[in-house]
């Protein structure tokens, strides 16, 4: 079929109205996607932590009212204390699509230790494959969180303290943690194997980088072995009379 020029003309210039009309919308969505922030969860501020300490609370907008953690988050006596004391309402999620930890963790953690003990944990956790580090908090809340992670994740780890033979006794007094501690990666090493140990408290001062970092990854790739029986026996009461208890 054949069109005189001004039959095509109207043809042509009824095409482009129609697409300058349909235009303006996508056009509108993509500038309104394009200035508005991020979206607010109506159900309370989201916390992807792993372990939620004092210190994460404290990060928190002014005027929060409510988190979220995830299902299987540690959330710290300290921060359930401020918590509580700033009215901030704890809800965990019941969302099941965030990954799954690895089958044993490596926990790297400080707390009460000066100097660069920061930077000393961020190397180890570049070094050792599967490595997480915790937030440095107070000591107990450290020790608690590494407890959480040995009896949940079967978790092995490394605390850097300023008082490591405190810090071990704390730390042998959970159920789910077995420490020790020494001044030599050979000495602490074999002290571990003897005790199927799964957790090692040094203080970083004692100990060069490379040779921390070196016995942190021996220590993360070697199989724990049985927990010897003395220790896996339940404590007996003590029979003896002369002491309150």
């Amino acid at each position: 079929m054949n069109h005189d020029p001004e039959t095509i003309r109207r043809l042509v210039a009824e095409v482009i109205a129609r697409l300058t009309v349909a235009a303006p919308p996508a056009a509108d969505a993509a500038a309104a996607a394009s200035t508005s922030g991020r979206p607010q969860r109506a159900d309370g501020v989201a916390l992807p932590e792993r372990v939620v300490t004092l210190a994460t609370l404290e990060r928190l907008p002014s005027g929060t009212a409510r988190i979220v953690v995830g299902a299987t988050a540690v959330v710290t006596p300290s921060a359930r204390e401020h918590a509580r004391d700033a009215g901030i309402e704890i809800v965990r999620s019941t969302s099941t699509t965030s990954p799954q930890p690895a089958a044993r963790p490596f926990i790297v953690a400080h707390a009460e230790c000066g100097g660069d003990a920061a930077t000393r944990c961020a190397t180890i956790t570049r070094h050792v494959a599967g490595a997480q580090q915790l937030p440095a908090t107070g000591l107990a809340d450290v020790v608690a969180a590494l407890a959480v992670h040995a009896a949940r994740d079967g978790a092995r780890g490394i605390l850097l303290a300023g008082r490591p033979a405190a810090a071990a006794v704390l730390a042998n007094r959970s159920p789910g943690l077995r420490a020790v501690t020494g001044r030599d990666a050979a000495g602490l090493l074999a002290a571990a194997a003897e005790c199927a140990a799964n957790l090692i408290v040094v203080d970083p001062r004692a100990f060069p980088a490379a040779s921390l970092d070196r016995m942190c990854v021996e220590f993360a790739r070697r199989d724990a072995g049985p927990v010897p029986a003395e220790l896996a026996a339940a404590p007996s009461p003590c029979a003896c009379k002369g002491h309150a208890h």
